[in-house]
């Protein structure tokens, strides 16, 4: 996890960090909507609206990199905005790339009348000859409309999101046989979470978050670490996905409310190989 943590922290290290807000304790979540633009994901009275942005740093012909920004509307004016700080790609990084978009969900109490939780998330891609994987992270923010305009914004939590790799696992006409045509290796990793009121959550005016994942692969005997010709066969009896059983999360995470952010401590010794690219 330390390594996953230290890729990932740098996300959203620009955002500022804030003193507590008040807001009830009681909070719901909801689905956010694609504005008639199609470039902001808003609540369900377009009240507030979030979309990514992209700007440039440096002249094109000297390797500009574009840097995405988060847009913060509010009854259809922006608020505020903020760029994301993303982690720099190393000289082994040439084959992936990265991706920034809008969790469409939010947690909010039910009046929208305190801070609320919206998210990024962030997604690295790498090809592979054959195949392929993808890593998502879901990073938390905290938007604070009772600070004042513009809304104070602070980055409260960094969750694994979703993952998947697909191995190539067939080379020659045998390996097609022995494996029903089914040529590749597969590899899923999807979470949710889910606002959860407690006593806690109410002395902290932030809610807990029940946090439930799990992963799965194909053949049930798939192994990163092992060559697939050195497997079994692959019968009908196995030609399914199967969850993994070193892979399941079920947790609580509370906000702390001297750090200001959650407390992060998931159990994902057994869930290493879906989360790294």
């Amino acid at each position: 996890m330390s390594g996953i943590k230290a890729y990932y922290a740098a996300v959203l290290a620009g955002l500022t960090m804030l003193c507590p807000f008040g807001a009830s304790a009681d909070f719901v979540q909801s689905d956010l909507k694609a504005d008639p633009s199609g470039q902001f994901y808003c609540g369900d009275a377009m009240e507030w609206c979030f979309g990514i942005a992209q700007t440039s740093s440096g002249a094109k012909d000297s390797g500009a990199v574009d840097t995405p920004v988060l847009l913060v509307l509010r009854a259809g004016k922006e608020v505020t905005r903020q760029e994301i700080i993303q982690p720099k790609s190393s000289d082994d990084d040439v084959v992936s790339w990265r991706k920034t978009g809008i969790w469409p969900q939010w947690v909010h109490d039910p009046d929208n009348s305190g801070a609320f939780l919206m998210g990024i998330v962030t997604t690295t891609s790498v090809g592979y000859s054959g195949g392929g994987a993808s890593v998502a992270m879901l990073s938390l923010i905290r938007v604070d409309p009772q600070s004042g305009m513009p809304p104070k914004l602070d980055m409260v939590a960094t969750l694994p999101w979703e993952a998947s790799k697909m191995i190539r696992a067939c080379f020659s006409e045998q390996d097609v046989i022995d494996r029903n045509q089914l040529c590749h290796d597969t590899y899923d990793f999807t979470a949710e979470i889910t606002p959860v009121t407690d006593a806690l959550a109410g002395q902290n005016k932030m809610p807990s978050l029940h946090y439930v994942a799990g992963a799965s692969k194909f053949p049930p005997n798939a192994n990163l670490a092992t060559d697939s010709n050195s497997r079994p066969v692959v019968g009908e009896q196995t030609m399914a996905q199967t969850p993994d059983p070193a892979c399941q999360i079920d947790e609580i995470s509370r906000f702390n409310i001297n750090a200001q952010a959650y407390d992060i401590d998931l159990p994902l010794k057994g869930c290493d190989a879906y989360l790294i690219p």
